[in-house]
């Protein structure tokens, strides 16, 4: 666990443990409200649990561990002398001391392979360590500084395995059946279930967070019927297709084998002996060709079957599927086979899928308070043995925590200021003008839509610079070359087409292209679109969906010259704060807010990288303009790699560069000055990740500000600098306030008082109380209006603030900050800047083009990593590991016509 380094210290080498942030103390800022939380509170007894080790001879195959076990319990239960707890794998927790070492033996029956087979199996639990519960409650009295994980993570396995039951669990998520399925078509159903874990919490006790959940299964159907499903075709069309010899046949083939591998199976042809089995691959051939040897003779699968269970193969057409090992593989007829009941489904999920899967979860506030109670009360009535065995109560009512409702600011427009009303979190643009509005001269317009009308297309395009005289823009009225309409199998060449011709007209590239999508299946369009102008042409763009401009509303044309004028360089509204220069701190000194992110590939791909992005203001006394630097790095690696670097090349010369040096350098070139204070949100890091984030992180920081001359330390110039040349610099270091930003948690907040007209909690609303932890410098806030579902409120932790805000300083200046997302008027759920570089990581990804996917090629997998695309960056950064989870493909470089902008919005 890290800690709070003390202000003044010296740097740290990377690495070194750093230290978080212990409470300042509450905030008192806003209108005091009460919330409810899906939390409970938890009581337990100073005593000692026992924990010992589990070996299990032989080791058992997977998924059967707990099932050994749980025999083991039944069958033993004497020498146990009471209830256990276990994790799955190698930690058992007892109330009770056992001996030092206790061995079991039992025979489990396996129905997994071709025979039915009666496995011994040898437990033998040793003492591991005892656990005194007391540790834990100094720690929440607040009279132990480093948390005693073992203790919480007993009373974590405990509380799972009571609350396991007849359950699926998934990590800290329990499914089943009973709690309701639905389909989500193409195979996949999706069960609902629940979430539990156990936090520390204020005035010295636990808190058990429960949340509704929903996760896709596989549908439990035979096995033709679930290709078929997937496929979205008919199983004879199916049949046909997998049996040709040509490339079609080969793709279909290769598109089954991905969705197959690793599914288990059961045999349905010989009803009195159904055995288990996993997938391992698909036959190249088709059912039909595959010929084994039995006693001497050649025999065809179908003919075997035939003869030994008198079934006749209906889809010949069809691969076998692929068991057992390489040395003796065994095949088996699709046709045959059942999808085993409660397997997860963890290949990636089609767009259809995804949106009925989260409509199971999206459900209004006080229908998910009220699942949530009646969870915990079932939970406890099934748990009470096993909780009271362990001196664990969990109180039956949920969580009521006191809150605040943060004001909203005030919002600066060219001659008109708004307060947005609180409770609503949202505004207009009507009768309202940009700040400083972007000047459109040379423009134009491709159709990718066969279902748009030419007149619609002209309407729009005639509306188009009549919004943006109404708005504060000015836009040529005069496209420099006419719209035309293009396939999707022209993507290049039509915007190749339309910019020639402006170079043609004007001597000069296009300022703006604007681009009409398909309604729908259009993603290889868009990503066509933004790879072509970004990459090679230097071109801004923005992308219309068909329906949007067939019905040319004003609020979504406004909401469009939003992006656009962002995109170009204007400004389209400050907060008065920002204007009178009235910003907590940063408003008194030149200020850089920064916002990093990683974006992992999506579940499945294997073959692409991680990409993080870094976004950081430029335009201080202003927070509105924000550079972005993103470039890939190693697979599924959470800390942003290539920060800052530092290398000797083969002359000696120290070299250094990296994201945030650039970042940096750009903001003291545009300011003429050095920022004194750095705000650094970082997005997406779990509890467990702080430690590696924040020492690695904040030491680029710190190695970055003093390569560019600014700190005390001696620095080596970049550039090129050698080390004689190094020298003592007089300045400080900017002063940083290091804060990670995590949506992925479930803490939910419903309303006792001051609640939304679909029943959500205040925008604004900020808690500090009862749920936060009990020392480090943490708050939940929901900055925006939740318009569908139940709210969920970011979570802020504070690790390290060199500046010193005051609690309601932070909290204030947070929410503010979510109110100057440049692509909408309305609140956002957590800070712009951490938006802003999830949304540069996600457009990067694109350029990568069809081998970003997992559809892509494997041959550059040992290639450099690191192509920036953004600030100074133009070289590779690191050089990727072999390894095909190390990944690590260079992005192409971002235009330099378009490098300094917010084209990523």
């Amino acid at each position: 666990m890290a800690l709070q380094r003390r202000p003044g210290s010296s740097s740290s080498a990377a690495g070194q443990e750093a230290f978080l942030l212990r409470r300042p103390g509450h905030g008192k800022l806003g209108e005091p409200t009460a919330v409810y939380a899906n939390h409970f509170r938890v009581r337990f007894e100073g005593k000692t649990i026992f924990h010992y080790d589990v070996t299990i001879e032989p080791d058992p195959p997977k998924g059967l561990h707990r099932a050994v076990l749980n025999q083991a319990v039944r069958e033993h239960q004497s020498q146990l002398q009471g209830k256990v707890a276990y994790d799955g794998q190698r930690a058992l927790y007892t109330a009770r001391e056992l001996p030092e070492v206790l061995e079991m033996e039992i025979e489990l029956s396996q129905d997994e392979g071709p025979k039915r087979r009666n496995n011994r199996f040898k437990i033998t639990l040793r003492e591991a360590s005892r656990i005194r519960m007391g540790l834990l409650q100094e720690y929440l009295d607040g009279n132990r500084r480093v948390l005693p994980q073992d203790c919480l993570q007993a009373l974590d396995i405990v509380l799972r395995e009571a609350a396991s039951g007849p359950f699926i669990q998934k990590g800290r998520c329990f499914f089943g059946s009973h709690f309701g399925e639905r389909s989500l078509g193409g195979g996949v159903q999706a069960y609902s279930g629940f979430y539990q874990s156990i936090r520390p919490a204020q005035n010295g006790l636990l808190s058990l967070n429960i949340d509704i959940a929903a996760a896709p299964f596989l549908e439990a159907i035979d096995l033709p019927d679930f290709l078929a499903k997937a496929f979205r075709k008919d199983i004879r069309d199916l049949n046909q297709e997998l049996a040709k010899p040509d490339a079609y046949g080969d793709q279909a083939r290769v598109k089954a084998k991905k969705l197959l591998k690793g599914i288990r199976v059961e045999t349905v042809h010989n009803r009195g002996a159904k055995r288990k089995y996993r997938i391992q691959s698909l036959s190249n051939e088709p059912l039909r060709n595959l010929r084994f040897d039995m006693d001497g003779e050649s025999i065809s699968v179908i003919d075997y079957f035939f003869r030994t269970y008198n079934y006749k193969i209906m889809l010949p057409g069809l691969p076998a599927i692929e068991s057992g090992t390489k040395e003796k593989k065994r095949y088996l007829p699709m046709e045959v086979c059942k999808i085993v009941a409660g397997q997860p489904f963890i290949k990636s999920m089609g767009e259809p899928q995804k949106k009925a899967l989260l409509g199971i979860t999206c459900v209004p506030p006080e229908e998910r308070k009220e699942t949530t109670r009646k969870i915990q009360s079932q939970l406890r009535i099934e748990s009470k043995g096993l909780a009271n065995e362990f001196g664990v109560g969990i109180n039956s009512l949920i969580t009521e925590i006191p809150a605040r409702i943060l004001p909203p600011p005030a919002i600066q427009y060219r001659t008109a200021t708004i307060k947005p009303p609180p409770g609503l979190g949202s505004w207009n643009m009507r009768n309202k003008q940009m700040v400083t509005g972007c000047k459109i001269e040379r423009w134009s317009l491709i159709n990718f839509s066969h279902t748009l009308q030419e007149r619609a297309v002209d309407e729009f395009c005639r509306k188009i610079p009549r919004e943006c005289d109404i708005y504060g823009l000015t836009m040529n009225p005069t496209m420099v070359a006419r719209p035309i309409n293009e396939t999707r199998g022209n993507v290049e060449g039509a915007i190749k087409h339309q910019n020639r011709q402006c170079v043609e007209r004007s001597g000069q590239d296009l300022d703006l292209l604007i681009c009409i999508m398909p309604q729908t299946d259009n993603k290889s369009v868009y990503a066509a679109v933004k790879r072509v102008c970004e990459i090679e042409l230097g071109v801004v763009t923005q992308c219309c969906l068909s329906d949007h401009v067939r019905n040319g509303r004003p609020d979504y044309i406004a909401n469009l010259l939003l992006k656009v004028n962002a995109k170009m360089g204007g400004y389209n509204a400050l907060l008065v704060d920002e204007r009178d220069k009235k910003l907590p701190l940063i408003s008194e000194v030149p200020s850089i807010i920064i916002g990093a992110d990683v974006s992992h590939p999506r579940v499945g791909d294997d073959n692409s990288p991680s990409i993080s992005a870094v976004a950081a203001s430029m335009d201080w006394p202003y927070f509105s303009k924000y550079e972005a630097i993103v470039q890939t790095q190693r697979q599924r690696e959470e800390v942003c790699q290539e920060l800052f670097w530092e290398r000797e090349d083969g002359q000696g010369i120290v070299r250094t560069g990296g994201i945030l040096k650039d970042l940096l350098r750009a903001f003291s070139e545009t300011q003429g000055r050095k920022p004194e204070r750095i705000m650094y949100y970082r997005d997406g890091v779990s509890e467990g990740e702080f430690e590696a984030v924040l020492n690695s992180e904040l030491e680029a920081i710190k190695k970055a500000c003093e390569a560019l001359g600014w700190g005390k330390r001696e620095h080596a110039g970049g550039n090129g600098e050698s080390q004689s040349k190094r020298q003592q610099v007089g300045d400080e270091l900017p002063k940083i306030t290091f804060i990670v930003v995590q949506k992925r948690h479930h803490t939910r907040l419903f309303p006792k008082q001051h609640q939304t007209k679909n029943g959500n909690i205040f925008p604004g609303t900020v808690v500090d109380d009862v749920i936060c932890h009990p020392t480090h410098f943490d708050f939940y806030l929901c900055s925006h209006y939740g318009i569908k579902g139940t709210s969920r409120p970011a979570h802020y932790h504070v690790l390290r603030d060199d500046n010193e805000f005051t609690v309601d300083q932070i909290q204030q200046l947070t929410n503010d900050l979510c109110f100057m997302y440049v692509r909408c008027t309305r609140a956002v759920s957590i800070v712009p800047p951490c938006y802003y570089a999830h949304l540069a990581a996600t457009r990067a990804r694109l350029w990568l083009g069809p081998e970003g996917s997992d559809e892509g090629s494997l041959r550059d997998r040992d290639s450099q990593a690191g192509g920036s695309a953004g600030g100074s960056s133009r070289g590779t950064h690191s050089r990727a590991g072999g390894a095909a989870v190390g990944l690590n493909r260079p992005l192409p470089p971002l235009h330099e016509r378009i490098r300094k902008s917010m084209f990523y919005i």
